[in-house]
Parts: structure tokens; C-alpha cells; sequence
């Protein structure tokens, strides 16, 4: 893989030849703790842009590929060059982030890291109670399309899906990288083309634990949690099959336990057309360890 450059103004620009384009609260974090630690690749991470936003219009898409580029000065010699931008896959909210990323770097490898969807909906629930953001209850807020619609990963699965070729698409299940970090990392590394074996797995694995952290349970459908502060103004926010498999789970540890029955039907309800939706473009079924996409025991 080789680093993708552009001509602006007779000068060449370093830009970004891989993106990890979501999803919000699945472990991209994680991920790109990950490939920091790899010599052959260099993400953006650290300082205030930790993650550009970039190619939404509504976030830094105003300060022009000249600063973009800046972002990866100290890419040096690294063979993938990239960055993490969860919001690139909020379509239902921001507006041709595909289309721009695809005339600005066509030949991008993305990587899209999703999780168990409501387990997902619950963890950037907490996250936004936690930070001052959301005093709704979680029987009223999680129905809500700020919620849903970021777990519907074959509607936003799809809008990069016009602009790219499915083989520049790897979807890594969270799970996957929790728990096995060896084959998740090194498919990740390989649709990079850098080599998995550069680094140590087993020593990452020790090092990143973000995925694991614990939180509160959610204690009936009005619950919510006591810790409140002054609400903020702002929400913010295998090569050979192509798009690539997603790794499939197998000892999962299911972490939407403690969403009420009544909540989970629901939910899962608005996300069953939007998961064989997901399944389609996959090629394949979802985790089987997804368990929202069963029925749960009473």
C-alpha cells in the first residue's frame, strides 16, 4: 500500500490512504491505539483533532485539504497513513461525507468497526448522560434516531458503498477485537498491507482495554443515571471477499443484559429491516452472538 498523495498549487500533499470510518462507540478508539503501535503505519491521533471530522461540512470541512494534509506531516515513510473519524458514518445527520472522501481519496481503504447495536445504543447513551448531554430517560431516548440511526449499519453501510468499490470496505465486528485481537488485527493489517507480524499482538492485547470498561446497569425503562451536570448545547457527535468478511464472534461477552425487555423489543423491532439490510451487503449473517437479533427469554 502506498502513500496517496495530491497536487495542489504544484505541491505534493501527503493525504490519507486508509480511514476507520466508524462506528461511534465500537471500539475505534481501541483501533487506533492499535495501529499507532504498528512502525508501518501512522494515524492521527493526540492534540485537538484527534479526530478530524473532516469530510463533514458541519465540522472542519471549511478549513480546506491544505490543513487536512497538515495532519500527516509526520507521516514520514509509513506505508498506510490514516485517521478515525466516527462521524463519518452519521449519514442520517451529516450529508455526503461518501461522496466528498471518494473524490478526494478514491483509493482509500476503510474500515468500518461495528458492535452488537443496541449494546452500542446503550454505550453512547451512558456516554452522553455522562457527559451532560442527555437527561431523557432511556425508554424515551433511545428510540430516538440520534441513537438508532447510528446502529443501522446497512443504511450507512450503504451510502459509502455509491462511492466505493466493496473491496476497499473491511468490517470488523468490536466483539472480535475485544476478544480476539490477533485475528481481528491482523485482517485489519492486511487490508492495509502492512505486516501483522511487525508488531506484538499478545503485548497489545494487554495494553488496550478500552472496549472492557465497565458500566452502570440500566435499572428499569425510566432509568437514569443520578450524575448529572449542566446540559451542553451541542450533540456531538479478508481481501478476497471483496468488502471483506465480517469476523464472526463466537465467545462474545453480551453487554445488553441489562436493557429492559419491553426496550429491547422495541428496538430491536425498528433495527430489523435495517439488519437484512446489513446482511445483504455483507453477503453473510450478522454475529451469531448479536443477540438482539434474537428472541430473548422473558
Amino acid at each position: 500500500m502506498t502513500q496517496q498523495t495530491s497536487i495542489v498549487g504544484g505541491d505534493a500533499m501527503t493525504l490519507p490512504n486508509f480511514v476507520v470510518i466508524g462506528a461511534m462507540k465500537a471500539g475505534t478508539s481501541s483501533l487506533r491505539n492499535y495501529l499507532d503501535e504498528h512502525p508501518d503505519v501512522f494515524v492521527v491521533r493526540g492534540g485537538a483533532f484527534d479526530e478530524p471530522h473532516f469530510f463533514v461540512t458541519e465540522e472542519n470541512w471549511h478549513r480546506g485539504v491544505g490543513w487536512y494534509e497538515s495532519l500527516f506531516e509526520g507521516a514520514g515513510t509509513a506505508a498506510a497513513v490514516g485517521e478515525c473519524s466516527p462521524s463519518y458514518t452519521w449519514a442520517h445527520v451529516y450529508h455526503g461525507v461518501a461522496e466528498r472522501m471518494a473524490k478526494l481519496v478514491p483509493d482509500a481503504r476503510l474500515v468500518y468497526v461495528v458492535r452488537d447495536p443496541i449494546a452500542r445504543m446503550r454505550s453512547m447513551y451512558m456516554h452522553q448522560v455522562s457527559a451532560g448531554r442527555e437527561r431523557r430517560r432511556a425508554d424515551v431516548a433511545l428510540l430516538d434516531d440520534r441513537y438508532l440511526k447510528p446502529s443501522m449499519y446497512g443504511f450507512q453501510l450503504a451510502a459509502f458503498l455509491d462511492h466505493f468499490d466493496r473491496g476497499q470496505i473491511l468490517v470488523v465486528a468490536s466483539e472480535v477485537l475485544r476478544d480476539r485481537p490477533r485475528e481481528a488485527l491482523c485482517a485489519v493489517f492486511d487490508h492495509l498491507g502492512v505486516d501483522p507480524a511487525a508488531v506484538d499482538l499478545d503485548k497489545q492485547r494487554r495494553d488496550h482495554r478500552s472496549i472492557d470498561k465497565p458500566v452502570p446497569r440500566l435499572h428499569g425503562l425510566g432509568w437514569l443515571p443520578r450524575q448529572q451536570v449542566k446540559l451542553r448545547p451541542r450533540w456531538r457527535p479478508d481481501r478476497r471477499s471483496g468488502m471483506a468478511r465480517l469476523l464472526t464472534t463466537r465467545r462474545a461477552r453480551p453487554d445488553d443484559s441489562a436493557i429492559p425487555r419491553e426496550l429491547h423489543d422495541r428496538l430491536t423491532e425498528r433495527l430489523a429491516d435495517d439488519l437484512q439490510l446489513f446482511e445483504r451487503l455483507l453477503g453473510h449473517p450478522v454475529p451469531d452472538d448479536w443477540r438482539w437479533s434474537k428472541p430473548v427469554s422473558r
